[in-house]
């Protein structure tokens, strides 16, 4: 009998380039999806037809090895069989689809391993909870083949939502189960996660071991406002992308305890305003903006939106407004200036659909 299993893509409304600092982050999971659909083979190949890419992976399950970097199909059945959670001698046959676009700040790759994680476990008959996902998937993409980004992805993907993240410990607390007003913009331009990311988080580094601290939060933004650049010691960039860290870290905490206030006194003006700073911080001071995300969201706040940032890793894909009431007239005007839109609704993480 076939399984089907679909997951979402995600959005990040604050604390973008936090995860990977062992930051707290809001993030929520989105109405785009990525579905699978396979049943157990009567062999020992794995065998995953990807039309969206035209691919197809074929693979043996007994002694994997990776073929190539991010090769996250057989780091997953890796992963799981070392886990003990599906055997070493056993395939399948899949057929993975999606409408989340690849390359665009939406996680296309993390819902890749979120939902074959749970599809591998179901059709084995060992079903993780959310958060056994979220460790697993996070060790397949990340840790197998020692990428700098961090586990919120895969968190906010397995258990659906909008949450507080947090990951020292790791902790996953429900903030929000829906969030009206959000328009997704993507600006089509591709853009190179990984990169950015080594970037960014190498640069942190370099700025906290010139403060001589281990964490972005034992410092305060006092602490860093007046610090200028030393040649030999600390480089301009990496002192921003310490500013960045310290601000977007304030400004996270400001917009949790906003966003735990019932909807009635909740203030949607305060929430865009914060959004709007986050943007700022990783426009002028990481740099991860482009000219044409800044006019998209220069376009949405003329058309009503309250906040916008870009989210996921920047430097091109996509970013976000919040618009409540306005969802319309936002996505007209970014689709005026060259992108693609879809008002956004929060949903449910990862999830077997009943195909009865």
């Amino acid at each position: 009998m076939d399984l089907t299993i679909k997951a979402p893509g995600r959005i990040v409304l604050f604390g973008e380039h936090q995860d990977y600092l062992g930051l707290p982050v809001i993030p929520a999971a989105v109405d785009l999806y990525m579905t699978i659909k396979g049943r157990k083979a009567n062999s020992t190949k794995f065998n995953i037809d990807l039309p969206d890419i035209q691919d197809r992976q074929v693979f043996s399950a007994i002694n994997v090895t990776y073929q190539s970097s991010r090769d996250y199909l057989r780091s997953g059945v890796k992963v799981l069989q070392e886990n003990g959670i599906i055997p070493d001698d056993e395939g399948a046959s899949a057929r993975i689809t999606s409408d989340i676009p690849m390359q665009a700040g939406l996680s296309s790759s993390s819902a890749l391993c979120v939902i074959w994680i749970s599809f591998l476990a179901e059709l084995f008959n060992n079903p993780l909870t959310p958060m056994e996902i979220t460790k697993f998937a996070h060790r397949a993409e990340v840790l197998e083949f020692n990428e700098p980004g961090g586990m919120q992805d895969h968190m906010v993907i397995a258990h659906g939502y909008i949450n507080f993240e947090e990951f020292d410990p790791i902790k996953c607390t429900p903030l929000l189960s829906r969030f009206p007003g959000i328009v997704i913009g993507n600006s089509l331009e591709r853009k190179d996660t990984l990169t950015t990311l080594a970037t960014i988080k190498n640069g942190v580094k370099r700025g906290l071991k010139y403060m001589g601290v281990s964490k972005v939060r034992e410092l305060t933004i006092e602490d860093v406002k007046e610090i200028k650049p030393v040649e030999g010691l600390l480089d301009e960039f990496s002192l921003n992308a310490l500013i960045a860290a310290v601000m977007n870290f304030e400004i996270t905490k400001k917009a949790h305890s906003e966003l735990k206030k019932p909807s009635n006194v909740r203030d949607e003006k305060y929430i865009g305003y914060l959004m709007n700073q986050h943007h700022t911080s990783l426009r002028d001071y990481i740099r991860i903006s482009t000219p044409k995300i800044d006019k998209m969201i220069e376009a949405a706040l003329k058309a009503g939106a309250l906040g916008c940032k870009i989210t996921g890793s920047g430097n091109g894909g996509c970013m976000i407004a919040f618009c409540p009431g306005h969802e319309e007239s936002v996505s007209r005007a970014l689709q005026q200036v060259g992108a693609q839109t879809h008002i956004a609704q929060v949903v449910s993480g990862v999830s077997k659909v009943n195909t009865n």
